[in-house]
């Protein structure tokens, strides 16, 4: 039986890394092949996205073609449309949409490529600066944007300008998100004031619309387990190392103490958590901290145990639940009730068994 670490045991998280930005663990080995449709627009999506990435002249093949069969062109040919820059993945939660995205980027016949959060995006433009940014990514051939959401009149100005850079340099760019390019901004800023940012940022990309239900409801869902079920986990339970151990009052301090990019190099640290008390959250700043914990959880696979009272969506408070940023929450909800209802091969007193949280 490993030792339960505490806050106190956990590394400074590093911040994210522009040599290190590729699909997760829970995205890593997927595949178009291993997509599996549950609506016509999903496999329409899947098509559109196969045809887009394995289609593309990337620089690499074209170069060889180049050296090895000079084309010539004469004054009658008419010179093919190209291929557009960018794809926008349009859907709500659980339909697919980061598997199609890690499935592109595993497709892509390059070396060259990138895929990162939005966030950790918008991170790294204002680390590097803008002029940085370009120079990092000027060679890249194709870039994945998972979760893409303008929250706030500074992001959109920024993503404009980095977009806008890209795609004039050739890089293609797939991108993810639960709302249409055109009403991105509403209710969380005035979008009015920036329309013709968003307008321009619309019209770079092809929306490919992802439709269905969530496919995680047809997967067993976890609830909370009592406090006393959660510690009797902690001490019987050979669940993935290292383990750790602490209230939901520790994870907000901790969660309010560092960047939300930095969270993913929290829990780099750890393979299991067994989280106590989990109550809901009044503050909507600290509700979006824990939505951003609970995708990189998910992310990375890190197996959750959690105790806490009623109904999961309780977590939220009803005050903005559903308001502008209710279908962050509601795919959070859906991602904490899989996680929740993993099923983990762990050893328990001695006997292998698979134990669900």
């Amino acid at each position: 039986m490993t030792k339960l670490l505490s806050v106190a045991d956990l590394r400074p998280p590093p911040p994210p890394s522009p040599q290190d930005l590729r699909p997760p663990k829970r995205f890593a080995d997927v595949a178009f092949e291993t997509y599996e449709p549950q609506h016509p627009t999903q496999a329409n999506a899947r098509d559109q996205l196969r045809e887009f990435v394995l289609g593309r002249p990337w620089r690499h093949r074209a170069a060889a073609a180049n050296k090895r069969l000079p084309s010539v062109k004469w004054p009658w040919q008419q010179a093919t449309a190209p291929a557009p820059a960018g794809l926008y993945l349009d859907g709500g939660f659980g339909v697919g949409k980061t598997h199609l995205l890690a499935a592109t980027y595993a497709a892509a016949d390059t070396a060259s490529k990138r895929y990162l959060s939005f966030q950790e995006l918008v991170y790294l433009i204002g680390v590097l600066g803008m002029p940085g940014a370009h120079a990092e990514f000027g060679a890249t051939e194709l870039l994945c944007i998972d979760e893409f959401e303008l929250d706030d009149p500074g992001n959109t100005l920024i993503v404009k300008t980095f977009l806008a850079a890209r795609f004039a340099g050739g890089t293609a760019v797939v991108t993810t998100s639960n709302t249409p390019p055109a009403a991105q901004g509403q209710g969380r800023f005035n979008a009015d004031d920036f329309r013709r940012e968003i307008q321009s940022l619309a019209a770079s990309f092809q929306v490919v619309p992802v439709g269905g239900p969530d496919f995680r409801q047809r997967t067993r869902q976890g609830a909370w387990l009592s406090e006393e079920e959660l510690v009797a986990r902690e001490q019987n339970e050979l669940a993935p190392s290292p383990r750790l151990s602490l209230t939901f009052d520790d994870l907000m301090r901790l969660l309010r103490s560092i960047h939300p990019t930095r969270v993913g190099g929290v829990l780099a640290q750890v393979g299991s958590i067994y989280l106590h008390g989990v109550a809901p959250l009044v503050s909507q700043n600290d509700a979006l901290r824990f939505v951003h914990f609970i995708d990189k959880a998910y992310d990375r696979q890190v197996v959750l145990r959690a105790s806490g009272v009623g109904p999961l969506q309780d977590v939220f408070d009803v005050s903005y639940r559903d308001g502008a940023y209710a279908k962050k929450y509601y795919r959070c909800l859906s991602r904490l009730a899989e996680l929740l209802g993993e099923t983990v091969a762990t050893t328990v007193r001695g006997a292998a068994v698979s134990v669900t949280s």
